[in-house]
């Protein structure tokens, strides 16, 4: 009930929203344009809504300050940020402008969230890791650790040097020559990847006899991207942020050492007191 409060009467026409996308792994953000409605139209899960004009829908979340993800990564879906300057600072990423320097490396005190809302840890963990990677591991390392991901699963992995690759970042494949199948052709992009990225991978497959292409956009994928890749579902493989971070906790145990180095992680365990 105190969500449905604060959606209905605590939230104001003209306040800032901002949205985390799943889907994505991008940030939506907007204003409040108009009242509280209960609707009977869009299905029982969605009666509840406020309208909402969208300033921009596909923001890095990596244009963020740290101290502002962890404060979107609340377990509940309303809540209000305190942060000092949230809003300027959100509105000045939605505009381009480069991160200021980070106000704390955690989150604390009541300046940070509405104190009805609670903090998922796990959610500031996968963001704090999600930062260590796009300050430390950007460009070219992005294809060495999404290289070490697959030897960790046993794959003969070659990862293209830096510089012109001609598309291809890594070709993996079985066996002892990386040879055999699956053969599988990567490229490896820091920011977003769209249609034609999308097509010209579909193209080095064929050209590479490979049995699947991998395309990896660590900002997300624009356009029709994900719809075009639905009917190649077994030959075509996209990945986002999420994506590579689900698959890299699954092996990070088989990773060599000196990827662990550069990444270092513990494994933790969280009673979830809420628990049906």
């Amino acid at each position: 009930m105190a969500q449905l409060w604060s959606l209905r009467e605590r939230m104001q026409v003209d306040e800032l929203v901002v949205l985390p996308l799943k889907t994505t792994g991008t940030v939506a953000v907007g204003r409040i344009s108009g009242p509280y409605a209960y609707r009977t139209d869009l299905g029982e899960e969605l009666c509840h809504v406020r309208p909402v004009t969208w300033i921009k829908t596909d923001v890095s979340r990596d244009g963020f300050d740290q101290d502002l993800l962890f404060s979107f990564g609340a377990f509940l879906t309303v809540a209000q940020v305190r942060r000092d300057n949230a809003e300027q600072r959100i509105l000045a990423t939605v505009s381009g402008k480069p991160p200021s320097p980070l106000p704390s490396p955690a989150p604390s005190g009541e300046d940070m969230i509405d104190l009805e809302a609670a903090i998922d840890p796990a959610q500031i963990a996968r963001e704090q890791i999600r930062q260590k990677i796009s300050q430390t591991i950007a460009g070219h390392g992005l294809a060495d650790l999404v290289g070490a991901i697959f030897e960790a699963q046993g794959f003969t992995v070659t990862v293209s040097p830096p510089g012109a690759d001609e598309g291809v970042d890594l070709l993996m494949g079985s066996g002892p020559t990386g040879r055999e199948s699956p053969r599988i052709v990567g490229q490896v992009k820091t920011g977003h990847a769209g249609v034609d990225e999308y097509r010209s991978m579909r193209g080095l497959k064929e050209a590479r006899q490979a049995d699947h292409a991998l395309l990896v956009a660590w900002g997300g994928f624009k356009g029709t991207v994900k719809r075009e890749a639905q009917a190649e579902h077994f030959s075509m493989v996209l990945w986002e942020a999420d994506d590579l971070l689900d698959v890299l906790f699954g092996v990070y145990d088989r990773l060599r050492e000196d990827v662990k180095s550069r990444l270092p992680l513990k494994r933790a365990w969280m009673l979830v007191l809420d628990a049906e």
